[in-house]
């Protein structure tokens, strides 16, 4: 299945508040039901970008596999190709998904290093096998990637989700931004090292230098090509260039172009609605493949409505309700798949 074929949606499961929640405290027979009730919902639902967990992973590898491996059982049932999600790097202000700090991919930040040390962790010589990252990711990357190297259930692996979301993106002279990229590459020599038959991205926040600098370590281009329509200054004549911009960026390095993460919150149904026709309209018009965020209300960040925890200013972007139900009017969605 090429880019341009993806109808997709993202999950987190409905009963937990963070990655490390979701997993430790898996629930494998209400994943069931919410994928199983998603696929009668959604009929051309074909991909789904599930976010895994390393921390739950490094406190007890076994379950964690087991579950992982359960799972993309469940998704072969409905034919749903996956694209696991291994890392994440985005962190919530309000509600905290979790996931990779920058102290493990900058030792010290936290405790006052200077530009100059962090340089000198980087060092000279490119991108490397960093002790502490080794130490952290690699039994995950081999036990994770390595069982599904030629797994046909497996569409694509997300190595990240959006990295270097922060000032420092621009700073070509900045060690936090240079570490991070070093991880990242890391990450993606480990996994072409393991064999992964799979094509590698990198889930990008909507940025062109961020889709410029992971360019090199992505096999396929991933954007998240939101419009804040609650943004000051929001506008769709800028939406629209930039889904321009990225499809001419994505074909000027001959690879395909994938909307792994859009259509943004609001609590207001009508709204959301509204946003969702016409965010998948302007991607279908270009051929761009899109993965929503996300199917199921979910304790975790951005997925819930205010009864259930905060609420930050994306609102509240899923699918379908803590009751099960629709909700009203994102039917719309199949009128794009």
């Amino acid at each position: 299945m090429r880019c341009p074929d993806i109808r997709g949606f993202n999950y987190d499961g409905s009963w937990g508040t963070s990655a490390l929640d979701l997993w430790q405290h898996h629930d494998h027979g209400t994943m069931a039901v919410e994928i199983a009730r998603g696929k009668r919902y959604f009929a051309g639902w074909n991909l789904c970008r599930w976010w895994l967990s390393q921390e739950a992973y490094q406190r007890n590898p076994q379950r964690f596999l087991a579950n992982l491996e359960a799972g993309l059982t469940i998704f072969a049932e409905h034919d749903i190709l996956v694209m696991p999600l291994l890392f994440n790097r985005w962190r919530d202000p309000v509600c905290d998904f979790g996931g990779v700090s920058l102290e493990h991919i900058a030792p010290g930040l936290s405790y006052g290093a200077t530009r100059d040390d962090i340089w000198q962790h980087v060092g000279d010589a490119g991108p490397r096998e960093p002790a502490l990252i080794q130490q952290l990711y690699d039994a995950y990357l081999r036990d994770v990637v390595g069982a599904h190297k030629d797994d046909d259930r497996i569409y694509a692996w997300d190595l990240c989700n959006e990295p270097m979301m922060a000032p420092y993106l621009e700073d070509d002279d900045s060690p936090i931004r240079a570490a991070e990229l070093r991880w990242l590459t890391w990450t993606y020599r480990i996994c072409k090292d393991i064999g992964a038959t799979q094509p590698l991205t990198v889930g990008n926040f909507p940025h062109m230098k961020a889709l410029d600098l992971t360019e090199p370590i992505s096999d396929l281009i991933s954007a998240h090509p939101y419009y804040v329509w609650n943004r000051e200054g929001a506008s769709k004549a800028a939406y629209e260039a930039s889904l321009d911009a990225y499809v001419a960026f994505a074909e000027s390095v001959g690879k395909e172009l994938l909307a792994s993460e859009t259509v943004w919150g609001a609590l207001d149904d009508a709204k959301r609605v509204e946003v969702l026709r016409y965010t998948l309209g302007e991607l279908q018009e270009r051929g761009i493949g899109f993965v929503v965020h996300a199917l199921q209300h979910s304790l975790v960040a951005d997925l819930h409505y205010p009864a259930y925890g905060p609420v930050g200013s994306p609102e509240t972007l899923h699918f379908v309700n803590p009751d099960g139900s629709l909700r009203p009017g994102h039917e719309a969605w199949n009128a794009f798949a």
